[in-house]
C-alpha cells in the first residue's frame, strides 16, 4: 500500500483500487481511496480551493469508487 505523500495521495490509491483485480482486496483499497480523498477535500477546504479541477476530478473518482464498491460487494 501507498504511504502518505501530501495532495497526490489519494490519485494514487484511488488507481490502485481501480486496477485492484483481487475481490478479497478490492474493499481495502476502496477504503483507503476514499480516506484520503476527504483528508484532501478538508485541506482543499481549510485552503480556500472549493472549487478546483483537482476538486471536481475527486468527486468523479468518489462516484467510481461508489460503483466499484457496488459490483465488489455482489461478487
Amino acid at each position: 500500500m501507498t504511504g502518505c505523500d501530501g495532495n497526490t495521495n489519494w490519485l494514487t490509491l484511488y488507481r490502485e483500487a481501480v486496477q485492484e483485480q483481487d475481490p478479497n482486496k478490492l474493499h481495502g483499497r476502496v477504503a483507503h481511496a476514499r480516506h484520503a480523498m476527504r483528508r484532501r477535500a478538508l485541506e482543499l477546504w481549510y485552503g480556500g480551493a472549493l472549487d478546483t479541477a483537482e476538486r471536481r476530478q475527486m468527486d468523479t473518482a468518489s462516484r467510481i469508487l461508489g460503483l466499484l464498491s457496488t459490483i465488489g460487494l455482489s461478487k
